[in-house]
């Protein structure tokens, strides 16, 4: 169906050695960052913590697939490789300790977009990857 729009998107973040205030402050940024992104595709992700405290490891995961038979939003359908970008370079610029990796990906008017980051720890920056663009 021409209509049909299918987007997927992994973000992990990782860290050790990191205090506890750290991985719950970074947590709750997390959540906040997510919440309150101005594309729904993305706000309505849900965050899976799991760090240890006790062991002072940080792991944060977003997992999501999203499908619609006619895209319910195709303003924000179309921003979305942008709108994902611009978040995980925040995330990396704000959170520079942190390993973090990932992808995300937009079908929609026969048209597929692919690209996978990485931020390594003690780098504020995102190096983005293009996996592929199909017509």
């Amino acid at each position: 169906m021409a209509d049909t729009m299918k987007m997927e998107y992994k973000i992990f973040l990782e860290a050790e050695d990191v205090s506890q205030s750290r991985i719950l402050s970074c947590a709750s940024y997390m959540k906040r960052v997510l919440e309150s992104c101005n594309n729904p595709y993305i706000s309505r992700a849900e965050l899976d913590d799991e760090s240890d405290l006790d062991d002072f490891v940080l792991r944060l995961f977003v997992e999501e697939e999203i499908e619609e038979k006619e895209c319910t939003n195709p303003a924000m359908a179309e921003s979305f490789i942008e709108d994902m970008a611009e978040l995980v370079t925040g995330i990396a610029e704000a959170h520079s300790f942190l390993d973090l990796e990932g992808s995300f990906s937009v079908t929609w008017k026969g048209t597929t977009s692919a690209y996978a980051f990485v931020s390594p720890g003690g780098d504020d920056g995102c190096d983005f990857q293009e996996l592929g663009v199909t017509e």
